[in-house]
């Protein structure tokens, strides 16, 4: 008789028996000002007087419903990431992977503001039908590209910080209707009654039994799709239906403590790694071991601030997940056992043309409309004191667009990917949050030392991401993905800052968005200093850009250094985007917007598409800057809001359209 096989999975239990019930005792005892014992007495069943009655409130109307909730929300986004994982066979997608979460948060926005009593009553009606358009809406977009598994989370992440950037910017313009919905959307478990508990208990308990009725069926469509339909499985339905199970408990979870991420991607792999084979086995395992995981990361959420700074804030618990989350997504991207069988290098990518233009026809009506929107945005107003007020961004918001347009020129054309791009890669993200970490611990900073923190954050980006490229194959989908993660966890690193610094988060914030309003005469020098002295470079570079899109083998017999080549464009794109972000701060999609627009008029060699990149950059976020500041005048919108906004329709359009190909 096999007693190993029996011990094993005993032992596995009772370790996650006594696991769970210390977390449980540790979250019902770290009250407002830390871990307190004295809460213990709140469990007192004789009668509570004086302090008792105190620890017996705290307990049972704040840190009890808390605890509960937490684990209700991590087993159900543990189920839901199993789910999502066997209907896809993809180990990478999960609800945060693939932008539910993100559409879901979206949809409670937008019905907070127009729909507030129909949002109040069924949340989890508004959160679901966000949710279920946005995972339709995705993968649309990955059939319509590619069959790559990586591809479709790779679309799933461009859609989360898409529509991240709308849920922000409607945070920020109806700011007084939406007042707390922030903190809670970035995960807040606090709780102070049982209402939330009673609302959402019946759902998700009845939808992870219903998921066990798939398990057999998810088991066999692991086997491949051709062995399952042999076997009388309806592959297009089980799918379905799995996905709409997992769609409703991300919903469910979302409607009551806004985003949690990465929650459902890791749950899946631990209860994998714990030997459950079985897809109803690692059903239950994954739901246990979420729920640990929530409340673990909930109790560090409301630890470390205490710790750090002695401060009575507690981060969103879906803070603390995104931290440990991404890392281990990045984990995942280096082993390539689990990538091998996901993602191959295309043979061709790229944006195909629409029509073909003549390079100096289509420069000179580049050249023409770029000085027609330069000079009406500067010169509007004829009032003098007008313009010596508006130059500084008006100027500045034309460098910081060429030099993230043509940054994205340089990455597509390295990574042969057109979705790649400085913000998609977390080179300009990572620099933002080295700045927030300068202006939070060290107010005033000048704009050379904001410069300097941005270029070593997209530095240490760039070092990290070549050295995961160079773990993963240097396979660009992998690189696209890894810097989507990077971006992920830069995102949320900054929310934590923030907290902790609270008293200098008003200063920071409207830059975070991406803004031209507070250039000086400083930063605009400086910009304009690196950038007059790095495009030239590059455009020299333009026969060796043509040269590596030939592929991996070509360059090199045609005499061409790759790796010395590539790595001196990567630093010059580095360098760039740090300058770029030290000045008007995250700006998302000008680097992948304006190469894509450029290419579908014809233009191949780099000779052309640098200076047309250049140009289509400055016009999109000089554009944006002239919006920002008319469209709700006197009041101004972050131009990065308004480009990510663009940027996010724009996405889809391209994918819908077909103008995305991708042949092996």
């Amino acid at each position: 008789m096999n007693y190993f096989g029996i011990i094993r999975p005993a032992m596995v239990t009772c370790l996650m028996l006594m696991l769970y019930l210390a977390i449980v005792v540790v979250s019902l005892i770290t009250g407002p000002s830390g871990l307190d014992p004295q809460l213990l007495s709140g469990f007192s069943l004789s009668p509570v007087t004086g302090d008792s009655e105190m620890a017996n409130v705290i307990v049972t109307w704040l840190l009890l419903p808390r605890t509960l909730m937490a684990l209700l929300c991590g087993a159900a986004l543990g189920a839901a990431g199993v789910l999502i994982q066997g209907a896809t066979r993809n180990p990478f997608a999960s609800p945060a992977t693939l932008g539910v979460n993100a559409g879901a948060m979206l949809a409670i926005v937008l019905g907070s503001v127009f729909l507030p009593q129909f949002t109040g009553q069924f949340p989890v009606v508004v959160a679901f039908s966000g949710a279920i358009l946005t995972t339709i809406l995705v993968f649309r977009l990955a059939q319509a590209i590619s069959d790559s598994p990586v591809n479709l989370v790779l679309i799933g992440m461009a859609m989360t910080l898409s529509l991240g950037a709308l849920s922000a910017g409607m945070l920020m313009f109806y700011e007084n209707r939406l007042d707390g919905l922030y903190t809670w959307g970035a995960g807040n478990l606090s709780q102070f009654d049982y209402q939330p508990i009673q609302r959402s208990w019946p759902i998700i308990g009845m939808l992870t039994a219903l998921a066990l009725l798939f398990a057999r069926r998810l088991d066999m469509i692991e086997l491949g799709t051709e062995q399952a339909e042999s076997l009388g499985v309806n592959v297009r339905r089980t799918v379905g239906l799995s996905l709409l199970i997992a769609v409703l408990l991300s919903s469910t979870v979302v409607s009551q403590v806004g985003m949690i991420s990465f929650v459902g991607l890791i749950a899946p792999h631990i209860a994998r790694g714990l030997g459950c084979r079985k897809v109803w086995l690692r059903l239950l395992v994954s739901t246990a071991v979420g729920a640990l995981l929530l409340l673990v990361a909930d109790v560090a959420a409301r630890l470390i601030p205490l710790l750090i700074s002695d401060s009575h804030y507690s981060f969103p618990a879906g803070v603390m997940t995104t931290v440990v989350g991404a890392p281990f997504m990045l984990f995942l991207l280096t082993q390539r056992k689990r990538v091998s069988a996901l993602a191959t290098t295309p043979g061709e990518t790229g944006i195909q043309a629409l029509f073909h233009l003549s390079p100096v026809t289509f420069l000179s009506a580049l050249a023409f409309v770029f000085l027609l929107i330069f000079g009406f945005s500067l010169f509007g107003n004829l009032d003098l004191q007008w313009i010596n007020l508006r130059w500084p961004r008006v100027l500045s918001a034309a460098f910081a667009g060429a030099a993230l347009g043509v940054s994205g020129l340089v990455l597509q054309t390295l990574t042969r990917n057109p979705l790649s791009s400085p913000d998609v890669s977390g080179l300009t993200t990572t620099g933002v949050l080295f700045v927030v970490l300068g202006l939070v611990l060290f107010p005033g900073l000048g704009s050379l030392e904001m410069t300097l923190l941005s270029i070593m954050g997209s530095g240490f980006a760039l070092l990290l991401l070549l050295g995961l490229s160079r773990l993963t194959g240097f396979n660009p989908l992998l690189f696209a993905l890894a810097g989507l993660c990077l971006s992920a966890m830069a995102a949320t690193l900054i929310s934590m800052v923030l907290v902790l610094g609270s008293n200098q988060s008003s200063e920071v914030l409207v830059w975070l968005s991406g803004s031209t309003y507070a250039v000086t005469s400083e930063r605009f020098y400086l910009l304009f200093i690196s950038v007059l002295a790095v495009l030239p470079l590059l455009f020299a570079m333009w026969r060796r850009l043509d040269i590596l899109q030939l592929g991996e083998y070509l360059p090199s017999l045609l005499g061409v250094r790759i790796q010395a080549t590539v790595a001196i464009l990567l630093v010059m794109v580095a360098l760039l985007s740090a300058v770029s972000v030290a000045a008007v701060g995250g700006i998302s999609f000008i680097g992948l917007m304006a190469p894509h627009i450029c290419r579908v008029t014809g233009l191949s060699s780099h000779r052309h598409l640098i200076p047309a990149t250049a140009m289509m950059g400055s016009i999109l976020l000089v554009g944006s800057d002239w919006l920002s500041r008319t469209v709700i005048a006197p009041f101004e919108i972050p131009s990065g809001l308004l480009v990510s906004g663009a940027g996010g329709i724009y996405f889809i359009l391209l994918l819908l359209s077909g103008k995305y190909i991708q042949r092996r």
